[in-house]
């Protein structure tokens, strides 16, 4: 009966350690499938290429809980008033995606405002760079699109600054 017993208990002790070496193998196999954050020049190319495609629900996705500064004036805006505009057409939604409902330059009437989607697909000239840096032990791409267009204004600078969170980059402003 003894002899019975110890060959049951090898056997399910045999079966434990195969369990977990094929736990540990999977567990190994899935963290290195796992894909790596992209780098600052991929990050350039889908944000931009969101922007050209109006893509407002893509676009939402980079935006964090916490939300985001935008303008000159880095004001912080809510994630919940950012997918408000993005849905309703209104504020950020006519700055990235439609030229339409942007309100008139109230300096100057005759200069056209043009969203960065129409700056991106219509501009004679556009040229796009990336890069990271730390700033305040905070990982961060800066994207930067340099477009030159008569019609809306000349020379002009569009701008994102990312911050990378632990699931992936996130907006942290659209100055």
């Amino acid at each position: 009966m003894k002899a019975v017993r110890a060959v049951i208990f090898v056997s399910l002790l045999w079966v434990l350690c195969e369990a977990t070496a094929v736990y540990a193998q999977t567990a190994t196999g899935e963290a290195s499938t796992k894909s790596a954050p992209p780098t600052a020049s991929e990050l350039e190319r889908q944000v931009f290429a969101i922007v050209r495609e109006g893509d407002a629900l893509r676009f939402l996705g980079y935006v964090p809980e916490d939300g985001v500064n935008l303008g000159r004036d880095a004001a912080h805006t809510s994630r919940a008033e950012i997918e408000k505009q993005l849905t309703h057409h209104t504020g950020l939604f006519c700055k990235l995606f439609d030229s339409a409902c942007l309100p008139l330059s109230k300096t100057d009437a005759s200069a056209q405002t043009c969203s960065y989607r129409e700056l991106l697909t219509q501009s004679e000239k556009v040229r796009t760079a990336s890069t990271e840096t730390t700033r305040n032990n905070v990982r961060q791409a800066i994207l930067v699109a340099e477009v030159q267009n008569a019609k809306c204004g000349g020379h002009l600078l569009i701008d994102f600054i990312f911050n990378h969170h632990y699931d992936g980059w996130k907006l942290f402003s659209i100055p």
